[in-house]
């Protein structure tokens, strides 16, 4: 009994084996918007209009709302075991006995129909029943919580391939101009050619320049449908999926500031994977108490009405009543309530260093995001720079080549130069919607707002918060 009265919560550890840090590394804007407005402005309304798809369409949402339901239905289940339990039967027998030999005339008169009804009531003196129906309770809130994080996980992988498509539009649109530039230039080197101005393979360089573009062109379309293919997938259609244009990477990313950041006990707060782990180590706690209780003596009270009679309708004329209690205590069980108690206490420890490990990586993914945040804007500013001198140079070597000052290979050098820094901008521009993506994500914040109203409408989950209401 003694050691029934002793359960050592492994929640009294949790601020020494999940310690976040101080603070997180703001980055160099320090006058961004704060999330979720920043994550809820990452986007456009093609994105908005293909997340409404998404809250309707997808299987992996289905599936997970099914198991809350079925989460929420254990938790009734365990529930009911805290109240009064009631059970009737009635049986009937025909009976037929030999012509000869002793027959007992009360088993005759007996033996037609037999009626009981029968309540019992567990007496939860110690808290057993309450801490595993706590412990049910706590498993429906963290299924909740895996709903959303479901949700937001879904929503990020949908926006991504979904700036990827941008990408790869604006990228084929690029592709194509700098196709019609090409060749221009294919038609200056084959005039000056014809001029007697310039070398024959001034003009094989520009067709293998031009015909590049052309291969690259390819590519970028067969990109664009494979990420088609897997917006399908992810909207639980099989046919290819190909959504509304957009404006572009630039006007994306004007959209959007670059969320702030809160201390680490506000990111607790916000990410759905973190609480329904914390939810898993308190309800692996509630576990072990319950396993504790099995120390202690279970006391029952008991009501039984029973009746006989040969016809049906008087098996309740004369009904035989037992009212009483029982207590019951296992003396020796060869160390199995031990093995249990030891088990429950093995199982928490292990949710506790899941959730330690859950927030180690949630926090080393906001300071990889705020990482890939910097450089990709970084990236982007020396692109934009260099871009403008390589357009000033192509523009100067080109007037040079008209004048016969230079030859054609400047010419080229600078066309490709340009060229490349304009498509290498394009994908800079689309790893810093990545990176923002990111770190909204490692927030617990979807980009765009109707998977956040889905997450926030799950008014008939279960909750709870007397994580503590049982020792």
């Amino acid at each position: 009994m003694v050691l029934g009265c002793t359960h050592t919560s492994v929640l009294e550890r949790v601020p020494e084996v999940a310690q976040p840090p101080a603070a997180f590394d703001r980055g160099m804007e320090a006058k961004a918007r704060e999330a979720p407005g920043a994550c809820g402005a990452l986007g456009d309304q093609t994105l908005r209009e293909l997340q409404d798809r998404l809250a309707g369409q997808s299987f992996d949402l289905q599936a997970a709302w099914r198991r809350v339901e079925a989460a929420e239905a254990r938790a009734r289940e365990s529930g009911a075991y805290l109240m009064p339990r009631l059970d009737a039967s009635l049986s009937g027998n025909d009976l037929t006995f030999p012509s000869s030999g002793i027959v007992n005339q009360f088993l005759l008169q007996g033996a037609a129909w037999d009626s009981s009804l029968a309540a019992s009531f567990e007496i939860d003196l110690w808290g057993r029943l309450r801490n595993r129906e706590l412990a049910a309770l706590l498993d429906a809130e963290a299924s909740v919580q895996d709903l959303r994080a479901l949700a937001i996980s879904l929503s990020s992988v949908l926006a991504e391939v979904w700036f990827g498509i941008v990408a790869e539009r604006e990228l084929i649109g690029l592709l194509e101009t700098q196709q019609r530039t090409s060749e221009r230039f294919l038609e200056l080197t084959q005039l000056r050619f014809g001029q007697g101005l310039g070398p024959a393979q001034d003009i094989g360089r520009q067709r293998e320049q031009l015909l590049s573009l052309q291969g690259q062109i390819e590519l970028a379309r067969g990109r664009l449908e494979s990420l088609e293919f897997q917006l399908a997938v992810l909207l639980g259609s099989a046919e290819r999926q190909t959504p509304a244009g957009s404006a572009g990477l630039g006007p994306l990313l004007q959209a959007a500031d670059r969320p702030g950041l809160g201390v680490p006990a506000e990111l607790l707060d916000r990410r759905p994977d973190l609480l329904a782990a914390r939810r898993r180590v308190e309800a692996a706690d509630r576990r072990a108490a319950a396993a504790v209780k099995e120390w202690l003596p279970s006391l029952s009270l008991n009501a039984l009405l029973t009746g006989r009679a040969l016809e049906v309708v008087d098996v309740l004329d004369d009904l035989v009543r037992q009212i009483g209690g029982s207590a019951a205590q296992s003396v020796y069980a060869s160390g199995g309530r031990r093995a249990r108690i030891d088990q429950a206490y093995a199982a928490a420890e292990e949710s506790l260093y899941a959730y330690a490990q859950s927030l180690v990586n949630a926090v080393g993914e906001v300071q990889t995001a705020l990482a890939a945040g910097r450089s990709s804007r970084e990236l982007v500013g020396n692109l934009e720079a260099r871009l403008g001198e390589a357009r000033r140079v192509l523009l100067l070597t080109s007037e040079s080549y008209r004048e016969g000052a230079t030859d054609y290979l400047n010419v080229l050098t600078a066309l490709l130069s340009q060229q490349g820094l304009e498509q290498a901008l394009i994908d800079a521009r689309r790893q810093q919607l990545a990176s923002r993506l990111q770190l909204c994500r490692a927030l617990g914040f979807a980009p765009g707002t109707s998977v956040e109203r889905l997450a926030a409408g799950l008014a008939a989950a279960p909750e709870t918060t007397a994580a503590g209401g049982a020792s």
